[in-house]
């Protein structure tokens, strides 16, 4: 369904300021028309003057912008265990952040009662800012149509839950939920328009590949396409399950269960306060062979990786890959290692057409920042009343 004219223009102005000029030409609409909208959502704070256009010898056209002043957005990840909530603006500066207190095993209705709280907090902290809406990551599979949880395997208790009308119910606004690495891919690629096909590759209890046919991402039916689970992550000649070693989690436990527990780097892992974390440190100790075990064992992921994402490669045809997940900020070393057994197994063809690059989103937050940035453009593309209302 077609975008109507407010949330067009809004869509478009998230890249970049644009003149009524450029507005026409991407929405199509007329000159009038663009005048009308323009002028409402200024006056409903989501656009603002953002500057002039270079002179051309005529009368320089005024450029509009997003105004990042009256709205938050609210984005929060559901880490099971663990949740971080951020707010941002609709341009995607982050305006807070909050880490819960421990929430066991993310019972429900704690879960709700936490964002409740916290568009709370946010409302109290920015008096003046309109809360557009609430953008949340999830793992497991999820219905895109109705925004419920149909499972998340290792957390009984989120089995066909309704979380987005529950949030939507407890909050008032508006809610929107998808995979957590979808959320991360959100947050690295932005609100920018771009019809190549690209792919960002969250590594993390798993490969789950975020795939984007010609700059639209494919979720699926169950709101998590893409996703290669452990089982299947298995070297040539491995024994069925040694896919669990290959995995943020099962790297760093098989790591620790070879060497001794008072050794100076099992100590170093055991200090990290988060499992990316001590699987990053495991890395930084695999590269550049300063640690043999650790060393054997990041081989082995390099090379099932890399033949994983060769596969992948064959079968889609990307342009550009993106190191996501875990592997996001990891040793440029192992990221190469992986690159490098990727583009032994593509023929030439494949091979010069494909940019690889790590992701530059590393914060921990990035999935529940990138929520925001998911809700944003769901809101934005969905049907529904205008934005602002045009006065003749």
């Amino acid at each position: 369904m077609a975008m109507d004219t407010q949330r067009t223009i809004v869509s478009r102005l998230l890249d970049q300021p644009m003149s009524l000029a450029d507005l026409r030409d991407v929405t199509g609409a007329s000159l009038p028309t663009l005048r009308r909208a323009v002028h409402a959502l200024r006056d409903a704070g989501w656009l603002h003057v953002a500057g002039r256009e270079e002179a051309t010898g005529g009368r320089p056209a005024t450029l509009y912008g997003i105004d990042p002043a009256n709205h938050v957005l609210i984005g929060a990840h559901l880490e099971h265990p663990g949740m971080r909530l951020v707010a941002t603006d609709l341009p995607g500066n982050q305006l807070d952040e909050h880490v819960p207190p421990d929430l066991g095993d993310l019972d429900p209705d704690a879960v709700v009662a936490q964002v409740e709280a916290y568009v709370a907090r946010v409302a109290t902290r920015f008096p003046t800012r309109r809360a557009v809406g609430i953008g949340v990551a999830s793992p497991g599979y999820i219905d895109p149509a109705t925004g419920s949880v149909i499972t998340i395997g290792r957390v009984p208790s989120w089995s066909n839950l309704p979380i987005r009308q529950r949030l939507a119910d407890a909050t008032g606004v508006p809610v929107s939920i998808g995979n957590d690495v979808d959320a991360m891919a959100a947050a690295e690629f932005g609100d920018a328009f771009d019809d190549r096909t690209y792919v960002y590759v969250g590594f993390t209890e798993g490969i789950k590949y975020s795939l984007f046919l010609h700059g639209r991402l494919y979720v699926g039916p169950f709101g998590n396409a893409g996703l290669v689970p452990r089982q299947l992550l298995v070297s040539n000649g491995s024994q069925p399950g040694s896919g669990d070693l290959l995995t943020v989690h099962g790297l760093v436990a098989a790591y620790l269960r070879s060497v001794p527990a008072d050794a100076v780097e099992a100590q170093q892992l055991a200090s990290e306060t988060d499992a990316w974390s001590r699987f990053r440190a495991l890395l930084e100790l695999a590269d550049g062979g300063r640690d043999e075990r650790a060393s054997e064992l990041v081989h082995d992921l390099t090379h099932t990786v890399a033949a994983q994402l060769a596969s992948f490669v064959h079968l889609v045809q990307p342009e550009l890959l993106v190191f996501g997940g875990a592997m996001a900020g990891a040793p440029e070393g192992v990221t190469s290692a992986i690159e490098s057994a990727l583009r032994r197994r593509l023929p030439t063809l494949l091979d010069n057409n494909l940019v690889v690059r790590r992701a530059r989103a590393t914060s921990p937050s990035t999935a529940a920042y990138g929520a925001t940035r998911a809700f944003l453009q769901r809101f934005l593309r969905a049907a529904g009343p205008p934005l602002a209302r045009v006065v003749a």
